[in-house]
């Protein structure tokens, strides 16, 4: 995989991913999997970006070798259309009222159902109970541990 510059790390944490979801042992992977396998690696792909490098929105439509692994990692790795964990920090700040990383809980659940790659509202409550912390009074919550979690 050097002609692809990865890592000996990266190429380990591709092989290690790829075990995971070759769930029949056969040497294969859905192509359905193929975002949680390069997100597994480290990467904060998109759906929008997967889809481009050979990820599948349907399981059973296309299965990957290992071989054809690296060069979608390699893709999503050098692709722009992704962010950090400070780019998320200075988004929600936006929304931080008494500049003190604080928001209202209900406007990240609305961020959640309606900016970006949407989630139903049933998976942005499940999220939100799972990772952020408890509303104080005015209905205000700290995002930087939700991100914390989230980006981790």
């Amino acid at each position: 995989m050097a002609e692809l510059g990865l890592k000996k790390k990266e190429i380990d944490a591709i092989e290690f991913a790829f075990d995971v979801y070759d769930f029949k042992g056969d040497g294969n992977v859905d192509a359905f999997y193929a975002g949680d396998l390069i997100r597994a690696c480290n990467l904060n792909p998109t759906l929008k970006t997967i889809n481009e490098v050979g990820g599948q929105s349907e399981k059973g439509k296309k299965m990957l070798s290992k071989a054809e692994v690296y060069p979608m990692y390699k893709a999503c790795k050098d692709s722009k259309d992704q962010g950090g964990f400070h780019d998320f920090v200075e988004i929600l700040k936006l929304y931080d009222k008494n500049d003190d990383n604080t928001m209202i809980g209900n406007e990240l659940f609305r961020l959640l159902t309606n900016l970006g790659e949407k989630l139903s509202k049933e998976e942005a409550k499940s999220l939100m109970k799972e990772l952020c912390e408890p509303e104080d009074d005015d209905g205000f919550m700290p995002f930087i541990p939700f991100l914390e979690k989230m980006c981790a």
